[in-house]
């Protein structure tokens, strides 16, 4: 029960406090943002989600290698977390590719014209890397629940994380599309028109929630 509570948690943490959008500003580029309808932004944080979360299961024995052994500095490990994470995600990325297309193939269709999207999304790798330099940190920060005794991050808190990045990331998109949709109805500038404005929009909802979570602007 301990486990699930503790994934249930760090999952929540990554949706509201550690939003990948809001707080960290990963995945935020022209293409995503400017997605059309909440089907498809549905069907993007879907494939995202489930990405991340085979992305992390199969990062996670590296980084405990890694965390465990004695290679280099502190700081080189660093470096071989970030290679070692990068071609785990390489790895899921094409099995996931060529999974869909030989047993999914309704599924492939939309992970083939979002492919691009997914494969270069600094969400998945961000994410991951995030939890595995700052896991223990993060719940230190909130107090919901105890660090980790074990001096590091856990695959339950690993996976917890990154299906919260999903389903946080998921949510910011829809609600960019929904701030889209009614400044397009308002009677903007024209300078400010398009993409300037929905920025202006997740920078002020990206303050909103730095303020939820206790943070204050420097004075």
């Amino acid at each position: 029960m301990s486990q699930i509570a503790e994934f249930l948690t760090i999952t929540f943490i990554a949706i509201v406090f550690q939003n990948a959008v809001m707080t960290r500003g990963l995945g935020s580029s022209r293409e995503v943002l400017l997605f059309s309808s909440n089907r498809k932004i549905l069907w993007f944080g879907g494939l995202l989600t489930c990405y991340l979360f085979f992305s992390g299961l199969l990062s996670w024995p590296f980084y405990r290698f890694l965390r465990g052994s004695a290679i280099g500095s502190p700081r080189g490990t660093l470096y071989f977390y970030s290679i070692t994470t990068l071609l785990c995600c390489c790895a899921v990325f094409a099995a996931m590719f060529y999974v869909t297309r030989a047993f999914l193939p309704r599924i492939h269709y939309y992970f083939r014209k979002m492919r691009v999207l997914l494969l270069l999304n600094c969400a998945v790798l961000g994410s991951i890397l995030v939890v595995f330099r700052s896991g223990e940190t993060i719940l230190k920060s909130y107090n919901f629940i105890p660090a980790s005794s074990v001096g590091y991050t856990t695959l339950v808190q690993t996976l917890g994380f990154c299906i919260g990045s999903g389903i946080g990331y998921t949510a910011a998109l829809i609600l960019v599309n929904e701030g889209r949709r009614r400044l397009s109805l308002s009677d903007v500038p024209k300078a400010f028109k398009g993409l300037p404005a929905t920025l202006l929009y997740v920078g002020i909802f990206s303050l909103a929630i730095y303020g939820l979570t206790g943070h204050s602007l420097p004075t």
